[in-house]
C-alpha cells in the first residue's frame, strides 16, 4: 500500500508561508508517480480561497475534499503539458502572471507578491499553477482548433433579426454549474439547491461544476442574450436577480444558471463588431467543451490512489 507517513523537521516554509517546522506529513493521493500530501492540500486551500473567499464558510471535511479534487485535476493537466511544452520562456511565464495580479486590480508585480504574503500564498507556487492553467488552454485549442465549427453566415443572420425586433435587449450577469447527465436530475437538483442555500452559489460551483469557471465560483460575467441559446435564453429570461435557472440539458450534461444582474442595451448596432465578438465566443464555447471531454478522457485513464 502506497501510503505511508512520512516525518520530516526541516524547513517546511518551502511550501507554506509560516507553518510548523516539525510538521508531520501525510500522503493523501497518489496520481499515477505523482504525491498529494497534507502539506499541498492546506497550500490549495490558500490558493483556492484567494479566488473564491467564499470558501471559509466551509466545514473543514468538504474544503479538504475540494482542494484535494482540484490538486488532482492539476496533476492531470500538468504532465499533458509538460508533455506538450518541454520549454517555456520567462517572458512568457511573466505575461502570464501579469493578467492574472491585473484581474485583481494591481498593476505592479511587487505590490501583488505583497498582498500574496499577506494570504500565506508564495509566489513561485501559484506561478507555476497559472502556467498549468494557461498552456492547458493553449495544448486544447492546438488539438482542436480544427474541430471548431463555425457557421458566420448563420451568427450574422440571427444578430440582424436580433436587433430587427422591436423587444428591448438585455445582456446578463450570470454564473454556472455545469454538471454531468444524472438518472435522476430532480434529486440532483434538490441536493444542489439544498447545498446552495447553506453556503451559497460560489462555493456550490466549486464542489460540483465540471466548468473552468468553477475556480472562480462559477463565474461567467456579462454576456448579451443574443449571445445565448434558445433554451438557455428563455431560461434566463423567466428568471428574477438573484435567482437559478431549473437545470437546462445541453449536449454534455445539466446546466444551472444564476442571473446575478442584468440591464438593458440601448447602444446602435456595430454589426462587425458584434459578429466578431460572438464568433469569438462561439469558438470559447466549443474550446471548453472539448477542454472538459479530454480531461475527462485524461482523468479516466489515470492510476488515482486516495487515502480513505
Amino acid at each position: 500500500m502506497f501510503i505511508k507517513k512520512i516525518f520530516i523537521f526541516f524547513i517546511i516554509s518551502l511550501l507554506f508561508n509560516n507553518f510548523a517546522r516539525s510538521q508531520e506529513i501525510n500522503i493523501v493521493s497518489k496520481i499515477d508517480n505523482k504525491i498529494i500530501t497534507n502539506i499541498d492540500i492546506e497550500v490549495e486551500k490558500q490558493y483556492l480561497l484567494l479566488l473564491n473567499e467564499k470558501l471559509s464558510n466551509l466545514n473543514e471535511k468538504e474544503f479538504f475534499k475540494l482542494a484535494k479534487n482540484s490538486l488532482i485535476r492539476e496533476k492531470i493537466k500538468k504532465k499533458e503539458v509538460d508533455k506538450s511544452f518541454k520549454k517555456i520562456d520567462e517572458k512568457t511565464k511573466n505575461k502570464i502572471f501579469q493578467n492574472f495580479y491585473n484581474r485583481f486590480g494591481y498593476n505592479n508585480k511587487d505590490e501583488f507578491i505583497k498582498f500574496l504574503n499577506t494570504k500565506n500564498i508564495k509566489f513561485e507556487n501559484l506561478k507555476e499553477k497559472l502556467i498549468v492553467e494557461a498552456f492547458w488552454n493553449q495544448l486544447i485549442f492546438i488539438k482542436f482548433k480544427n474541430r471548431i465549427r463555425i457557421d458566420e453566415n448563420s451568427i450574422e443572420r440571427d444578430i440582424k433579426n436580433y436587433y430587427k425586433s422591436k423587444d428591448k435587449k438585455y445582456e446578463f450577469n450570470l454564473s454556472e454549474i455545469g454538471i454531468d447527465f444524472e438518472k435522476d436530475i430532480n434529486s440532483k437538483r434538490k441536493e444542489i439547491l439544498k447545498y446552495i442555500e447553506k453556503f451559497g452559489f460560489k462555493v456550490a460551483a466549486n464542489k460540483y461544476s465540471k466548468s473552468d469557471t468553477s475556480k472562480y465560483g462559477g463565474e461567467i460575467g456579462w454576456i448579451k442574450s443574443s449571445r445565448l441559446t434558445k433554451k438557455i435564453k428563455n431560461q434566463v429570461s423567466k428568471i428574477k436577480i438573484g435567482e437559478i435557472t431549473e437545470p437546462i440539458q445541453t449536449s454534455n450534461g445539466y446546466l444551472f444558471l444564476k442571473l446575478n444582474n442584468k440591464r438593458e442595451i440601448k447602444e446602435k448596432l456595430n454589426i462587425d463588431k458584434e459578429l466578431s465578438q460572438q464568433i469569438e465566443f462561439e469558438k470559447n464555447r466549443q474550446l471548453n467543451q472539448f477542454s472538459l471531454n479530454y480531461y475527462k478522457k485524461l482523468k479516466q485513464n489515470t492510476k488515482i490512489y486516495e487515502n480513505k
